[in-house]
């Protein structure tokens, strides 16, 4: 047994490959997203949707490590996983559906 210990190497960051996709016109605020999320990255929002319901959002989207938890619960399929460049293209055309928020590329918006 050797009494040398390896040096500590930090890994560099890991970049999410995949972006969260909330449409909130079809949340119905069940709030097992929330409750199974492991990073406390969701909440629900003040607004309510036409259904009368308070949709979800991301509150800390920085947190969220695409375990995919959220898309596997909800019952509404409300809430999913899409592919980065194809989630950004149909953002910068506008193609997205009424409701439709992607919370990433809202915050980078806001940044800007």
């Amino acid at each position: 047994m050797s009494a040398v210990r390896k040096p500590i190497t930090p890994k560099p960051a890991r970049k999410r490959e995949k972006v969260l996709v909330i449409l909130q016109e079809q949340c119905k605020q069940c709030g097992l997203c929330i409750e199974f999320c492991p990073k406390n990255v969701l909440c629900l929002t003040d607004i309510y949707n036409r259904k009368g319901y308070h949709p979800v959002t991301a509150c800390d989207i920085d947190a969220c490590v695409n375990c995919e938890f959220c898309e596997r619960i909800c019952p509404d399929m409300a809430i999913f996983l899409a592919d980065r460049e194809e989630a950004k293209e149909a953002y910068e055309k506008g193609a997205l559906q009424e409701g439709t928020v992607i919370p990433e590329f809202e915050a980078e918006k806001e940044e800007k």
